[in-house]
């Protein structure tokens, strides 16, 4: 099946959503509204989680479980390295939340249909591709910025996890370890430069789209953040950037 025309549209459609995301920003996490159309329809956020990202590590697994043989080295590669980040997100983050925020039923099913699609979209892309035309010294690069992002992501929320056990009521904690210590969005930062080097490894239309997305819409999320924590605290670091390093962004 031609991707391409899909990955056209899906860009279209992003370069929209993050534009409207500009003014209103995406409805979960310390973002969430208070009200609204589906107020009154809210699920436990672990719950959430489960539910919305499972659907982008069941697909890419299914098919490296049922149709190994088929498949190139690169192409297991991919799948692999996809499903890693997805059980990560899926099955051990949602265990790990902090937050007693419930959330809204219309953000859950929003979210489970973008990884409904992003799921069978780097599924299908990878396995399509022509993965012998690629730049091997790239994908090396690829390969090794993957998994420097997923660190820096982990441990970015990790540290998150620490600060939302100390904090008492409202008031949130300067954020201090790591990457939080050039920009406001270490997880964010991180993970955009994960799907980067995501990109770089495949080389492929939808891992490309997927790198567009992550760092339009977390760059945006990255930005709010930062402007947020400006007004929830005194002496935030004023100098620091929202989401990459030493950018002023």
């Amino acid at each position: 099946m031609e991707t391409l025309p899909i990955i056209f549209a899906a860009t279209i459609i992003t370069l929209l959503t993050v534009l409207y995301l500009c003014f209103k920003p995406a409805p979960y996490g310390k973002f969430t509204p208070s009200g609204g159309v589906f107020s009154a329809f809210k699920i436990n956020s672990k719950l959430a989680w489960l539910l919305q990202e499972c659907p982008a590590f069941l697909i890419p697994f299914y098919i490296i479980a049922f149709k190994y043989s088929t498949l190139t080295p690169m192409s297991l590669l991919g799948l692999g390295l996809f499903s890693l980040h997805y059980f990560n997100r899926s099955f051990i983050f949602p265990m790990l939340i902090k937050s007693s925020r419930d959330t809204p039923i219309e953000t859950c099913l929003s979210a489970f249909a973008f990884c409904c699609f992003n799921g069978w979209l780097q599924s299908t892309s990878i396995i399509e591709s022509n993965h012998q035309t690629r730049d091997t010294y790239a994908s090396g690069l690829g390969f090794i910025l993957f998994f420097i992002g997923m660190y820096i992501n982990i441990s970015a929320d990790e540290h998150l996890r620490e600060l939302a056990a100390q904090r008492v009521g409202n008031r949130y904690l300067t954020p201090l370890k790591g990457m939080f210590q050039y920009v406001s969005a270490a997880n964010y930062f991180g993970e955009i430069v994960e799907w980067f080097g995501f990109a770089l490894l495949l080389q492929t239309p939808g891992s490309a789209w997927f790198s567009l997305f992550t760092t339009l819409f977390l760059g945006q999320r990255g930005y709010q953040t930062h402007k947020y924590y400006l007004t929830k605290i005194d002496d935030y670091p004023k100098s620091r950037s929202s989401v990459f390093p030493f950018s002023g962004f």
